[in-house]
């Protein structure tokens, strides 16, 4: 895998997320919703905690206790391991590979702003060994002086390409960017 690709190209930016107060049963309704097997619990609109399918079957299911009148901040996972944005690929699969999680929620300046899964790294490493782009990645790396490479994840299909183009405030590849112009 490229030890150089930021978190903040592949990271999922609609982060299904909670209050602190909330129930369990509320919330797990709300991850179904968002279709995520997990949901980052926030005081203040800061990233306090989280929440996984694991931490309710450990501490809610396991225990018979009604999910109605179990609150987050009694089950959530807390210190929250988090990361930024420029952390590269590998890093964050050696934090969790380390630390034996499967999401790290990505935080700039104290504010939620995406999350990454083991998913989503086996998926873009899984694309880039099919399609042969690290070897497109590192000579665009190597031609171009400016941050902005059009390397990443296309946000409506999920697949990763080496010339997304914005559209309407979006990543997108061509082919989804035609679907959305049409």
């Amino acid at each position: 895998m490229p030890h150089n690709i930021p978190v903040k190209e592949i990271m999922t930016r609609e982060v299904c997320t909670a209050s602190l107060e909330d129930s369990l049963l509320n919330a797990s309704r709300k991850m179904l919703e968002c279709g995520v097997g997990s949901i980052v619990v926030l005081d203040n609109g800061n990233p306090v905690g989280i929440v996984t399918e694991k931490d309710i079957l450990e501490k809610v299911v396991s225990r018979n206790k009604t999910p109605s009148e179990v609150l987050l901040k009694d089950i959530m996972t807390t210190p929250l391991i988090v990361i930024n944005p420029m952390t590269s690929l590998r890093e964050a699969a050696q934090i969790m590979l380390k630390k034996g999680i499967r999401r790290l929620p990505i935080v700039n300046e104290n504010r939620l702003v995406g999350i990454i899964t083991d998913n989503d790294i086996l998926s873009v490493s899984l694309d880039l060994i099919e399609s042969n782009e690290i070897k497109n990645y590192k000579m665009l790396l190597r031609e171009s002086e400016y941050e902005d490479v059009r390397f990443g994840k296309c946000e409506k299909c999920g697949k990763f390409y080496d010339n997304l183009v914005e559209y309407n405030g979006l990543k997108l590849c061509e082919d989804c960017a035609e679907l959305n112009e049409g």
